[in-house]
């Protein structure tokens, strides 16, 4: 079985390149965030591609795995977990280009900043997803959970966000002229591609949880708020 061990050495150096990839991708896009000078788009969609077929090579060596060695027990589900976190990790990248088109659609001059709330939106996503993927990387079920636990934060600012934009204050403006919408429905539109990146780090936790303890949470709720589900 020495070879079968190799080759999961070599399948967890894989995922590691794809997570890096990833969390590149989410660096640039919050710094994109923070400082719409920045232009990022044409970097993200082609680290995207990259993504892609990362995702497809892995899942296709983890099948070749499950088929040559028939593995069991914990090295089964180690297999089975990394082919989940592979479409989290894509899916990651999905809403990262979400991010920049979103940053696309904004009207105002650039150098007129997004909501605060909103930087610190991002700066939040992007430890959530540090975070998640040091769990998986240091088999670590404790900063899973407690990784997890943080989504709760990143929920209430998208709801604050989504709340200041679309104020009574906001709505008048647009009515009589003197606000423009665009920018507006653009960072509702961000902060809720935000949320998304964080909940597919939480999977990612969730993952965790199930490789290090056997216990199934992918359905269960969050250590502090009701349960969300994953679709992206």
């Amino acid at each position: 079985m020495k070879k079968f061990e190799s080759d999961l050495q070599e399948l967890r150096g894989r995922l590691a390149r794809m997570a890096a990839l990833t969390q590149s991708m989410v660096a640039s896009a919050m710094s994109a965030v923070r400082d719409r000078r920045q232009n990022v788009r044409a970097q993200i969609d082609e680290l995207e591609s990259q993504l892609d077929h990362m995702q497809t090579e892995i899942d296709k060596d983890a099948i070749r795995l499950l088929t040559v060695y028939s593995p069991v027990a914990s090295q089964l589900r180690y297999v089975l977990v990394v082919t989940h976190i592979t479409a989290q990790l894509e899916r990651i990248g999905d809403q990262v280009v979400n991010v920049c088109e979103g940053l696309e659609l904004m009207q105002s001059e650039v150098d007129q900043h997004v909501l605060p709330d909103l930087h610190k939106m991002s700066e939040l996503v992007a430890q959530i997803v540090e975070d998640a993927f040091a769990s998986f990387f240091d088999n670590d079920a404790d900063k899973a959970d407690a990784t997890r636990s943080r989504d709760d934060i990143i929920d209430a600012l998208n709801a604050q966000i989504i709340n200041r934009l679309l104020s009574d204050e906001v709505l008048h403006g647009v009515l009589k002229g003197t606000r423009d919408i665009a920018d507006a429905l653009a960072q509702i539109l961000i902060a809720r591609h935000l949320e998304r990146i964080a909940d597919q780090a939480v999977n990612i936790c969730k993952e965790v949880i199930y490789l290090v303890r056997g216990d199934d949470v992918r359905h269960s709720a969050n250590k502090h708020g009701a349960n969300k589900h994953s679709a992206t």
